[in-house]
């Protein structure tokens, strides 16, 4: 899952999403990555930016989000073993 709000900010709400999607679909594994940039190029909207600064996420874009990929396709990987 990726939000625009921090990593945990969505915790109790993603822990009930796994646990139906256990009960329905079997064990589940959820990896979330927070913060993460949703637009190119915040400057060409017309919205006030005052939640978050939008240099400092594209910078954590740059630089964790790799890794929260990188996670992800490990954590994918494994479920073929």
């Amino acid at each position: 899952m990726t939000s625009n709000a921090p990593d945990g900010m969505y915790g109790g709400l993603v822990e009930n999403y796994q646990q139906v999607m256990s009960r329905f679909v079997g064990p589940t594994e959820v990896f979330v990555s927070g913060d993460t940039l949703q637009l190119k190029d915040y400057g060409k909207t017309d919205w006030p930016w005052t939640l978050f600064d939008p240099e400092s996420k594209k910078l954590r874009h740059e630089t964790v989000f790799p890794q929260h990929l990188r996670q992800a396709f490990e954590m994918g990987a494994a479920m073929g073993r």
